[in-house]
């Protein structure tokens, strides 16, 4: 992808978790588990040689605790990306850990209702010789996308466009893209819903994506950053389109 994209509106997740508003730091803090905790799941799991389980609960007790306002103010942007910032938290309150026992960990009422069996499944099946930090800047653009791709499916699905979403499965989801025509034949429309309605899908999977990396970065030099490592996308007001 290339060219210049629309402004994106949507507030940084981080800003409103430092905001002091206790519905806006609820908001933003399902935002970062959300697109954070496999990658720093698989992390910790990798890094510190944890157990499956272990690592799943230092994972929750991040996220329900140690991620906060005071550890957000200390972020510099001039010094580290977010989620650099935010995995050298994360080895911080792993090397804290004997502070906390286990059973104080699992007896927290906010825990992520997220899959850990199937992300230990992949850490499972990692070489040994797998890089920590490498596997989480690769997890964390995987499950970004992941994450854009099931938004962008609730919404056709919301809008009723359930070709649309179809298209996009087809084309994105699955092996080899199919012949334009042959998809035509099969879902009973013709080659130019199916180029139009793919254009779409891309389309909104593209404002989607850039939405959610927005909600999770501090800055708009940041988010350009981000946006161009990610996507090959140049976000920069006034870039050509």
């Amino acid at each position: 992808m290339s060219g210049g994209i629309f402004p994106v509106t949507r507030p940084s997740a981080i800003s409103d978790l430092l905001s002091g508003d206790p519905g806006r730091q609820e908001r933003s803090l399902a935002v970062l588990a959300e697109v954070y905790w496999r990658p720093l799941y698989k992390y910790v799991r990798l890094r510190w040689g944890k157990s499956g389980e272990d690592a799943e609960d230092l994972t929750q007790g991040f996220f329900a605790g140690a991620l906060g306002r005071e550890v957000l103010s200390q972020f510099d942007p001039a010094r580290a990306r977010f989620r650099t910032f935010l995995r050298r938290c994360v080895d911080r309150f792993v090397i804290d850990d004997h502070r906390r026992t286990t059973a104080q960990r699992r007896g927290g009422k906010d825990r992520l209702t997220v899959d850990f069996a199937a992300a230990e499944r992949e850490v499972a099946g990692a070489a040994p010789s797998t890089d920590p930090e490498a596997a989480f800047e690769a997890e964390w653009l995987s499950h970004l996308v992941a994450v854009a791709t099931a938004r962008l499916l609730e919404t056709l699905a919301r809008k009723g466009k359930p070709h649309h979403a179809e298209l996009f499965r087809r084309f994105h989801l699955g092996g080899d893209p199919p012949a334009y025509a042959d998809v035509a034949a099969e879902l009973g429309i013709t080659v130019t819903d199916v180029t139009n309605w793919l254009s779409y899908a891309r389309r909104e999977f593209r404002r989607t994506a850039l939405e959610l990396l927005r909600e999770v970065t501090v800055s708009e030099d940041e988010f350009a950053e981000e946006a161009r490592a990610a996507f090959g996308l140049d976000v920069r007001a006034g870039a050509p389109g």
